[in-house]
């Protein structure tokens, strides 16, 4: 009888086991998403938005959704740090622009010049796409897919919606979550005042 007793207790537990490494897959990014501290460099984050006409949530909302506020994190196609700048994107862009030498990869992970050059391309972004109801969104698709294609989903009228414009499935999702998320903390600021 006893030992009835431990099979039957070893084959729930390892279908509880198993239900948990599936919720854990299933849940991953929700999971991950809980252990984020999404107030770490709140005044560079502050000071880099107001230089460039933005709003800190909004910039919060990217960063969340680029790095998780990871400083070092590195995407697949060579993005760097709090923003994922592309160095020869974005960084070179502003260089450009500015009349300074491109910063490397090293300098592109240091959060100060990363939120630079990261919310003075948002900027440019935002300040090109104003006229939109959906401005925003047009900047975020623009700041993820590139201008090009952000000026193919711009909809026929300013007040139109931009979401169902976009072809590309990731850029969707990524400009969903970050409006998603920027309204959620507007939300909070909110309740707190």
């Amino acid at each position: 009888m006893k030992r009835r007793g431990t099979i039957l207790l070893l084959r729930w537990t390892g279908i509880v086991l198993l239900a948990l490494v599936l919720a854990a897959f299933w849940f991953r990014e929700e999971l991950r998403d809980c252990v984020v501290d999404d107030t770490r460099f709140a005044p560079e984050i502050a000071a880099a938005a107001r230089r460039n006409g933005l709003d800190p949530l909004l910039v919060r909302s990217v960063i969340f959704q680029e790095s998780r506020f990871d400083p070092f994190a590195r995407g697949r196609a060579g993005e760097v740090g709090l923003m994922q700048v592309l160095p020869s994107g974005a960084a070179a862009e502003w260089a450009r622009v500015n009349g300074k030498p491109a910063p490397d990869v090293t300098e592109l992970l240091n959060p100060e010049t990363n939120l630079k050059i990261g919310c003075w391309y948002l900027a440019r972004g935002m300040r090109r796409y104003a006229k939109y109801r959906q401005g925003a969104e047009l900047a975020l698709a623009r700041y993820n897919a590139g201008e090009s294609r952000a000026d193919k989903w711009k909809p026929a009228k300013f007040d139109g919606d931009v979401i169902d414009r976009i072809r590309i499935a990731s850029t969707k999702r990524y400009v969903t979550k970050i409006m998603e998320r920027y309204r959620n903390y507007l939300e909070e600021e909110r309740r707190q005042q």
